[in-house]
């Protein structure tokens, strides 16, 4: 009996170290879409694989739903909070809450306009590029076709993202300003705040306002399925139109694994996801570090024939 007891005290004072030395750690989202949805679980099978607490919570979109959710992990104790805000002026107020009573603060993915002072770092991949390789996909077929020309509708994310506007930059730079600009023709642009039923009927009021585009460039996988069901539901054959998206969801993978999809851009969100508790560990060692750092490769083209080869080598798992 005496050494079952001490078993048993053992056991509970190693429970109680791994307890001590657990560390709770908030993860603030701005939503909950295939894609978030596939952010969110990167981020929660690498803190648990440090062994810390994670504590995730979506704000839906809403920067008072964000601001809610940031007091939230604050109340509760929350040793650092890694956040992909909502708005790049709006998601601010929160992270200078946190800030100002001490709470370490990783912005993630989406840089956010909050004073420096009030966070920690910034970590994210070069928005700018994601449109590079967009573009780049259009002119390699303009290259090898020389009679093609792309009349691109261009379906923007998020109002108010700086993401947002640095892919289109990369976009209009690479292609619309680039080598064959001249059989380029920007015919129409709306925000689609990254939501699949805008996305649809935003398309058919496209394609029965300008018959003539024969492109979309998107920004996410969600709003390409908004286009592509638009598409199909107009009647028309999906093989007369040139469809690029960005993210490599599961939703974006089931398209172009059906090959209605033509490109999207991988985002390697499980490098983002261990870039982030990277920073976390040295916030929580008191470590100081630059306010802007960035993740290497963090936007890479996939197409139908690629997806899968692409995605395993990034250390993620393709949807079946």
């Amino acid at each position: 009996m005496k050494k079952i007891f001490a078993l048993i005290l053992a056991l509970c004072m190693m429970s109680s170290i791994a307890l001590a030395d657990s560390h709770l750690i908030g993860y603030s989202l701005n939503s909950m879409d295939s894609t978030m949805k596939t952010m969110a679980d990167y981020f929660e099978s690498v803190a648990k694989d440090r062994g810390w607490e994670p504590v995730l919570l979506n704000a839906n979109g809403d920067v008072s739903t964000e601001m809610n959710n940031m007091e939230s992990l604050m109340n509760m104790n929350c040793e650092a909070v890694v956040i992909m805000g909502c708005d790049t002026t709006g998601s601010a107020a929160a992270i200078e809450l946190l800030g100002s009573e001490g709470v370490p603060v990783i912005i993630a993915g989406r840089s956010i306009a909050a004073s420096e002072d009030s966070y920690y770092t910034y970590v994210a991949g070069d928005h700018h590029l994601a449109g590079e390789v967009q573009g780049k996909y259009l002119n390699d077929m303009l290259e090898a076709d020389s009679t093609l020309v792309f009349n691109v509708a261009f379906i923007y994310g998020q109002s108010g993202s700086s993401s947002v506007a640095a892919r289109y930059a990369g976009f209009e730079d690479s292609c619309l300003k680039g080598p064959y600009a001249d059989r380029v023709n920007l015919v129409a642009s709306q925000y689609a705040e990254f939501d699949t039923q805008k996305a649809y009927d935003i398309t058919s009021d496209m394609l029965a306002t300008y018959p003539e585009i024969n492109c979309f460039v998107t920004q996410s996988d969600e709003q390409a399925s908004g286009i592509i069901n638009a598409i199909k539901a107009k009647g028309e054959n999906l093989e007369n139109y040139i469809i690029v998206s960005i993210d490599c969801s599961t939703t974006g993978q089931a398209y172009l694994a059906s090959g209605e999809l033509n490109a999207s851009v991988l985002m390697a969100m499980r490098q983002l996801a261990v870039s982030s508790a990277d920073y976390v560990e040295k916030a929580l060692a008191g470590e100081q570090v630059e306010k802007q750092n960035s993740v290497a490769d963090y936007y890479q083209l996939v197409t139908p024939e690629t997806y899968r080869e692409v995605m395993e080598a990034n250390g993620m798992t393709p949807a079946e």
